[in-house]
């Protein structure tokens, strides 16, 4: 049986992080995953497929190493295993990968629309949310539509057109602060633009910077 030194901590921060999406209604049901590397061995552990984000357990959440060998496991893996781990093969610094299908952000997405970075937080914490095209075959996105955006390592998180969000980070929680700040900004952005079109209104300002020390240094 497989083990590693951190093995525990690492799937109780998953579980952690799956119910507090649960709770916050960024996915219900079975979709969307989420997965974080090990740091003693190249290997993840990430939720399999089937399995919904409020009934993770430390017995059904999977390792996959980096090579894309998978430990024994009774759970089908996750549809979307091949960009995780491509997303960790190809940036050092991703550790932790959060992607849910959030019903507003996943809402411009369906519409086409890339989630402007309108407040100041987005602007200091994301900076662009890109939104990622359908395969050329109409299907969901693979490491082949995702990776070439997020080789840019400025990219922290991104849109799937008609299919849901992604978030990357040091760990679970930066990853998974911000899946929740796509979704609140996705949210805010709706609120923004009926308010404008209730009000006549076709222009609105949008922050610079995202805070004062770097607005000043601007000079």
């Amino acid at each position: 049986m497989f083990s590693a030194p951190d093995l525990n901590d690492k799937k109780d921060a998953l579980i952690a992080s799956a119910k507090r999406c649960f709770d916050l209604r960024l996915q219900t049901n079975a979709g969307g995953n989420l997965s974080v590397r090990l740091e003693s061995v190249d290997a993840i552990v990430i939720k399999p497929s089937g399995v919904g984000f409020a009934e993770c357990t430390r017995d059904n959440l999977q390792v996959v190493h980096l090579d894309g060998t998978i430990e024994p496991s009774p759970h089908k893996p996750s549809k979307d295993l091949d960009f995780h781990l491509d997303l960790y093969n190809i940036r050092e610094d991703i550790r932790a990968v959060v992607h849910c299908h959030s019903p507003w952000a996943t809402g411009y997405a369906s519409a086409g629309i890339e989630i402007p970075c309108l407040t100041v937080q987005t602007i200091e914490k994301i900076g662009r949310m890109p939104l990622i095209p359908l395969s050329d075959k109409g299907g969901p996105q693979t490491d082949v539509e995702i990776s070439p955006v997020f080789r840019d390592t400025k990219v922290k998180a991104a849109v799937l057109a008609n299919h849901g969000t992604i978030g990357v980070g040091k760990d679970l929680m930066a990853a998974q602060y911000l899946a929740e700040i796509i979704e609140e900004t996705a949210h805010i952005a709706y609120v923004r633009d009926t308010l404008m079109a209730a009000h006549g209104k076709t222009v609105a300002d949008l922050p610079q910077y995202g805070t004062a020390a770097d607005a000043k240094a601007a000079g």
